[in-house]
């Protein structure tokens, strides 16, 4: 006699790695690269590799070129307002990063971006993410902060919903200025607390010691298929639209530069840029040493005086970018190819 078939048993709840996310914020030129590269350097010498997403406004590849040699992997993901165009492919690149071997998930965003939305959206796909704690450092550079001009409320928006913050460029402060300047923080975000590379890189290697490797989800984060919706977040207070319409008010400019420069043209190109540039940045070869590829950067009207070796970048051309608002590509593509090189234009979309 056949036993009787016994009733299905109900399917176990998937098990999804339990990661800390860590995501940097910060306006244009503070030093978020700068920042991440050093907490990349801390973490490894903890033995922890991470995960990097990169967002940046024109091509993010220039960045990752300069942080290949120091992540496990790093993504890089190109958009204007990664909170309003980008936001699904954000959170199919943090899927698929869900499914990796490494400890920590580092995030950083362009440096016109409204953190505010992201946070809602992770919040509200915290079982697809697994992603705990959610850690946001709000880099702030301390010649500058406070005086954006109309742009002021932009970096305290990056500010207000930061658990760290970390001041750049801090050498030329006196102790007051430097003791004003943290008052005015606090002001903002009396919350956040004061941190350095090292010191996050502490702070992030204990929580992976304590943080259980695995969790219960109620859906697999695989099942989630690229592609669906993931526009969940509320819509905002209309204060807050107010001043996220300040990140929409940058524009970016991408400029094709030939394959070899004179080393002498480049830092005074990057000083006749106008004003109106807020950010620049010029990956390019140079005769004097055309084996390696070097990123020169501009920050309001200062040239970093040494460029950055990088290497791991083939697929992406020499080339020159530009953030501010109200750019005139034109004059920008005229100057270029006055003080630069005549083969220079723009690239394609």
């Amino acid at each position: 006699m056949d036993k009787p078939l016994s009733p299905s048993l109900p399917s176990l709840p998937p098990v999804a790695a339990v990661r800390p996310l860590l995501m940097l914020t910060g306006f244009l030129g503070a030093g978020k690269t700068t920042f991440l590269r050093a907490l990349l350097g801390d973490l490894t010498a903890r033995g922890h590799l991470a995960d990097v997403i990169l967002n940046d406004r024109e091509d993010a590849r220039l960045d990752q070129a300069a942080l290949q040699d120091h992540a496990a992997s790093v993504e890089a993901l190109t958009g204007s307002c990664v909170c309003c165009e980008g936001t699904e492919e954000l959170c199919d690149l943090i899927l698929r990063a869900s499914q990796s071997p490494r400890r920590v998930l580092l995030l950083e965003f362009n440096g016109t971006a409204d953190p505010i939305p992201l946070l809602e959206t992770f919040t509200l796909l915290e079982n697809k993410f697994c992603l705990r704690p959610r850690w946001q450092v709000c880099i702030l550079d301390a010649r500058h902060f406070g005086r954006r001009g109309r742009f002021d409320d932009l970096e305290k928006l990056q500010l207000e919903t930061a658990s760290h913050y970390f001041l750049s460029r801090t050498a030329d402060l006196s102790g007051k200025e430097e003791l004003r300047l943290e008052k005015a923080i606090r002001a903002i975000n009396p919350q956040a607390s004061r941190a350095t590379p090292a010191t996050l890189a502490d702070s992030l290697s204990e929580v992976i010691r304590r943080n259980r490797r695995h969790t219960v989800s109620t859906r697999h984060p695989a099942a989630r298929q690229p592609g669906g919706n993931f526009r969940l977040s509320p819509a905002p207070a209309e204060k807050h639209v107010d001043r996220h319409r300040l990140a929409h008010e940058f524009t970016g400019c991408n400029l094709l530069l030939p394959p070899v420069l004179p080393a002498g043209r480049i830092t005074h190109w990057l000083q006749q840029l106008p004003v109106s540039v807020i950010r620049a940045k010029a990956l390019v070869t140079l005769d004097t040493d055309p084996d390696c590829r070097f990123l020169f950067e501009r920050v309001g009207m200062e040239v970093s005086p040494w460029p950055l070796p990088v290497s791991g970048i083939s697929k992406a051309p020499c080339s020159g970018l530009f953030i501010g608002p109200d750019l005139q590509p034109e004059a920008l593509l005229q100057l270029t190819r006055e003080h630069l090189d005549p083969d220079c234009h723009f690239a394609h979309p």
